[in-house]
């Protein structure tokens, strides 16, 4: 993020003009003189970054500054006008405040004029002009786009070619993606191409798999593309699978000594039933071969062990698969055991 990135990211969401000029009035109070006054455009930037919630270390960063001089800058002058304008004392550690809700409850964070059923679920792609991305580039776009809206989205489905990314979010969190978008500021922020946004009608088939599949994946499973490398990504889409209609997520399972490894779920519906792969790929930060002797091991809807489904893992094996099949609404379980680290993942 830049110092411009982050001015939008402020214009965006905060009245910041009315702020500034409550600042300064705090300002004027703090130097107890009849003199108007206004913040520097130094504090304007500081405040940015603090609107953005972020750190004073992470403030420094983005304006190229070291940390003392910023420390500095927010002590000797923002926190202080901060203070008075909510009529905090002057010993309270403001950093233990969290000052962009303060401001927001006192009517200094923008509302959404659009729709007012702010809570209201809505379903949304956007489609970036990057084809084939990797996965950092995936999640520094993702993490930009929940930077915009102040608050981590999580991605639904991503499709391939000029790359699709499909939400779900509250209608005031869409409408100011569309707000900087159609105010053709969206490039800007996220560092890439928009070539379209726009909502996706109910009757979509996003949504229709949603409903099928919607309590199959637990907490932290994400599209594939945002947890598996290019090449992991290519190896599970085998030619038994690629012409079919075919749902993946994948997580990134800790595992203990700062050893983790990449779980990719794959369901393929079939006539009568739902063929399951699930393939265990090395971490993008690991090495090139999954931990020597993991144990990887399918258990039934009652917990037990399935015998002809345990494996473990050799000493120069690079993916491990577990390819089955269930009924719609069958649940089971994959265990990973290394050492002493057991994880269990259920379906």
């Amino acid at each position: 993020m830049d110092r411009q990135t982050l001015r939008e990211i402020a214009e965006t969401n905060w009245k910041l003009e009315d702020l500034y000029k409550a600042l300064g009035q705090a300002k004027r109070i703090y130097k107890q003189t009849e003199k108007p006054e206004n913040i520097t455009p130094n504090d304007r930037d500081n405040l940015h970054g603090i609107l953005a919630g972020k750190k004073a270390s992470e403030i420094a960063k983005i304006y190229g500054k070291n940390y003392g001089q910023t420390r500095n800058e927010l002590s000797d002058r923002l926190y202080k006008y901060l203070k008075v304008l909510l009529n905090y004392d002057s010993s309270v550690d403001i950093e233990s405040i969290d000052i962009p809700q303060e401001l927001a409850a006192r009517g200094f964070r923008k509302q959404s004029d659009r729709h007012p059923r702010e809570t209201e679920k809505v379903w949304w792609r956007i489609v970036i002009e990057i084809d084939n991305p990797d996965n950092l580039q995936l999640q520094a776009i993702v993490k930009r786009l929940g930077e915009v809206i102040e608050k981590p989205l999580i991605v639904q489905k991503i499709e391939a070619g000029s790359t699709l990314l499909a939400f779900e979010s509250d209608r005031s969190e869409y409408d100011r993606i569309e707000q900087l978008y159609r105010a053709e500021r969206l490039d800007r922020l996220l560092q890439v191409t928009v070539s379209d946004l726009g909502e996706i009608p109910q009757s979509s088939v996003l949504i229709y798999m949603r409903q099928i599949y919607q309590n199959i994946f637990g907490e932290g499973y994400q599209p594939v593309a945002l947890i598996l490398t290019r090449n992991q990504r290519s190896r599970s889409r085998t030619s038994q699978t690629e012409n079919l209609e075919v749902v993946e997520r994948a997580k990134s399972i800790e595992l203990g000594g700062q050893r983790s490894v990449n779980l990719a779920i794959q369901l393929i519906p079939q006539a009568e039933d739902i063929d399951i792969k699930i393939l265990i790929y090395p971490s993008s930060g690991d090495a090139a071969y999954l931990p020597a002797g993991l144990q990887v091991t399918l258990l039934n809807e009652s917990g037990e062990i399935v015998p002809e489904y345990h494996k473990q893992v050799g000493s120069k094996d690079n993916a491990l698969l577990l390819d089955f099949s269930v009924e719609p609404g069958e649940k089971f379980s994959v265990r990973l055991v290394l050492g002493s680290a057991c994880v269990t993942e259920h379906f």
